[in-house]
């Protein structure tokens, strides 16, 4: 999937509230082939940068941004678009791609030749690919949350829902040694997670599926998995907590993620309503990440 050498490249850039800063993203991937974001600055704008390797359409573009701002009440965002010098700017995204540790996961991309610290479990993802590489906090919410369950439990069943790039599937795969369904709405999304599954030697105990949402029988059988990590937004995670608790073992935990600490009230308010209680919360950087148990 990498480009040529010397391969063109456009540079779309748009500063949106740090709320609306996932959606925006989200957007800007149907377009591009890699996408970043930044920390809000004082005003509490949110820098997207998408790197495109063919020329943009502008006016899909803005009528993308524009859906999105209106569905979220805000200003439309101004869009900015260059063309950038001739260079493989996807490998050199790869290559800026340090190690880092998140507690005993050490993230790296797919052409590290290097040894994990010892004591850790390496996650083998590629910047750029897709969201959830583990560098923004709701990913690395989770990622703690799994290593905290880890100390008393284990689990064999697990449901990754809105999988990205697969960071978590292969986690809780490499954690538990756990057969883990990994479902994402985004068609485009499926052969990033297979092939970042197929780098860390797990196609074996973790299957990429196409699903428009849980209400798709095969994916969400009933009381099948005793554990489902969702790191959405906070609307779908509440629309969908009926679905995910029929998907839930009795005794099984659910690790939600993908909203900030406001919104994050209204998630555990619907999901306590339906018998799913609180376990621990987990803060970083303003986001939240909820662990709860049927």
């Amino acid at each position: 999937m990498t480009p040529p050498l010397e391969n063109e490249a456009w540079r779309l850039m748009v500063r949106v509230p740090i709320l609306s800063r996932e959606r925006f993203a989200a957007a800007l991937e149907s377009f591009a082939d890699a996408v970043t974001f930044t920390e809000p600055d004082k005003s509490g704008l949110a820098l997207i940068e998408a790197i495109a390797n063919s020329p943009p359409n502008p006016g899909m573009v803005r009528a993308s941004l524009a859906l999105i701002a209106a569905s979220a009440g805000i200003v439309e965002p101004e869009l900015a678009i260059e063309k950038l010098p001739k260079r493989d700017w996807l490998a050199d995204s790869k290559r800026a791609f340090a190690p880092f540790r998140i507690g005993r996961f050490s993230i790296h991309g797919s052409d590290f030749r290097g040894k994990p610290p010892a004591g850790c479990i390496g996650l083998a993802i590629d910047a750029g690919m897709a969201f959830g590489t583990g560098r923004h906090e709701s990913t690395q919410g989770c990622l703690v949350a799994f290593q905290i369950l880890a100390r008393s439990r284990s689990f064999a069943q697990v449901l990754d829902l809105g999988c990205g790039c697969g960071t978590l599937s292969i986690a809780a795969a490499k954690l538990w040694r756990a057969n883990v369904l990994a479902c994402e709405i985004d068609p485009q999304a499926i052969p990033i997670a297979r092939e970042a599954v197929h780098q860390n030697g797990l196609s074996n105990r973790v299957r990429v599926a196409l699903a428009d949402g849980p209400r798709r029988r095969e994916p969400m059988r009933r009381g099948h998995f005793d554990l489902i990590a969702a790191n959405i937004l906070a609307p779908p995670l509440m629309g969908l907590s009926r679905d995910l608790k029929r998907a839930l073992a009795p005794g099984g935990i659910i690790v939600l993620s993908g909203f900030l600490r406001p919104e994050a009230v209204m998630v555990e308010r619907r999901y306590r309503a339906l018998g799913i209680h609180l376990m621990n919360r987990i803060d970083l950087g303003g986001w939240r990440t909820l662990v709860l148990r049927r």
